[in-house]
């Protein structure tokens, strides 16, 4: 075949195929799509435990979204359901227009625009105004079959999570664990009664006060029928709580951490960053994040030859920090190392014990010590790795640990949150201070030396 024919014959092929590539290429978008986040926080890339929750989803889940056509806050909320079905096949997702559909929104209960409605195996969960920690708790709620019950130890002096105080009160707190479907409650140990049954974990958050040799025996009877307790622990508190904690291999010193390099710059000597996470603890190998601590003291595991017991470290602070025994530091704020009496670092802040039962058909209960409260308080929890750290200890206690994790930000970094150490400070200080306006310096002299013996 020659002349025009063969060339049209090769214009129909080549189109062909063009069409068959681009259709191939569609699909395969279609299927697999390539997206990059470039913003700095990582604003459209969903948190470490969301994904861990999608992943994890055994039922399918619906949600309805009930949006007004000029409302700004559409294409964020489309987005975050795209990013969710992105990220598992059993979520699925529709938009209904609340202006066009009105019957629509009156069969869901939905009397206002921006609102979503999340759906799984009959059951509903229905909020406004959605944002990623939110539909990540809606879901949690209708999938898991039920809900754990944590409870926070009352009556010497412990942090409540029904208490709002900013400095004292562990409200926020709570709500986190609420996120996450746990149901929280205040315990009493004073009537001498067994921890509930239905006890999940329970925890003891700073006591002020030293519990009583009864109830410390309650506490060790719901750790040998395999119960699960996080001990929050201030400096200077609660000796009788400390020697129940040593028969664990749990060795709580009388000291206080002191870190100059990794305070809070310009910041009071004993608030301070926790660099060190170790990647053998699911609690801390998730963080993204150093926690916050304030007034913490050394908490260590003992080696158990007997092997009943196995620890290991979750938290350790740096390697220029040191244990301090001086008990004045507390009142004044300020110290020196002195040799003999004080240790250097690093310095174990949080361990985690496996505690391995005598009986049988026992399962081995859990107990995770930290030598701070502050960080869970109102006023910290926020801050950095402290929600995921008091989030992930309570999942790894209560045998989630599909969902130990990092959890989405509520304060925005650079905004809200600025941290900046000892250590960087004085470096920012001799860059932009010392370095830069020397720098400029010599090259002036450089050129005024030049122009005078050249010109």
């Amino acid at each position: 075949m020659n002349g025009p024919w063969r060339q049209w014959l090769q214009l129909a092929v080549a189109s062909i195929g063009l069409a068959g590539s681009m259709v191939m290429t569609e699909a395969i978008l279609a299927r697999h799509v390539l997206r990059v986040d470039l913003t700095p926080d990582r604003a459209y890339t969903l948190a470490q435990h969301s994904r861990q929750v999608l992943e994890n989803l055994r039922h399918d889940v619906r949600v309805v979204a009930f949006l007004r056509a000029d409302d700004p806050r559409n294409r964020e909320i489309e987005d975050l359901l795209w990013r969710l079905r992105a990220v598992s096949s059993r979520v699925s997702y529709s938009v209904v227009d609340i202006n066009r559909n009105p019957m629509a929104a009156r069969q869901f209960g939905v009397n206002a625009d921006g609102a979503l409605v999340v759906e799984s195996d009959g059951r509903r969960k229905v909020f406004s105004n959605p944002s990623e920690p939110l539909v990540i708790a809606a879901i949690l709620q209708i999938t898991r079959s039920d809900k754990k019950r944590v409870y926070a130890v009352t009556g010497h002096g412990e942090r409540s999570p029904l208490d709002s105080d900013r400095q004292h009160g562990m409200s926020t707190a709570r709500a986190a664990l609420v996120g996450e479907f746990y149901d929280v409650q205040p315990l009493s140990l004073l009537a001498g009664d067994r921890v509930p049954a239905d006890a999940s974990v329970v925890i003891l958050a700073g006591p002020r006060a030293d519990l009583l040799p009864a109830e410390l025996l309650t506490l060790a009877d719901y750790l040998a029928r395999g119960g699960a307790l996080l001990v929050m622990l201030d400096p200077q508190q609660a000796p009788n709580l400390v020697a129940f904690l040593r028969t664990y291999h749990v060795a709580v010193g009388d000291d206080v951490i002191v870190d100059p390099e990794n305070r809070l710059f310009a910041g009071d000597l004993l608030t301070m960053t926790i660099p060190g996470l170790s990647p053998r603890q699911p609690v801390s190998a998730a963080l993204k994040a150093p926690p916050l601590f304030a007034q913490a003291r050394s908490v260590e595991f003992v080696a158990d030859t007997e092997g009943r017991f196995g620890g290991v470290s979750v938290l350790e602070s740096s390697a220029a920090s040191w244990r301090s025994g001086d008990p004045e530091v507390l009142r004044t704020g300020t110290t020196t190392y002195v040799d003999g009496r004080d240790v250097r670092g690093p310095v174990p802040v949080a361990v985690s014990v496996m505690i391995r039962s005598t009986a049988r058909d026992v399962p081995p209960g859990r107990l995770v010590v930290v030598g701070d409260s502050d960080f869970a308080n109102n006023f910290f929890i926020e801050y950095l790795g402290n929600k995921d750290l008091l989030a992930n200890a309570v999942n790894w206690l209560a045998h989630e640990e599909e969902l130990v994790g990092v959890r989405p930000q509520q304060q925005e970094p650079g905004v809200n949150q600025f941290f900046v150490s000892a250590r960087q400070g004085r470096a920012a200080f001799w860059l932009g201070t010392v370095m830069q306006p020397a720098v400029f310096l010599v090259v002036g002299l450089v050129v005024f030396l030049r122009r005078r013996f050249t010109g």
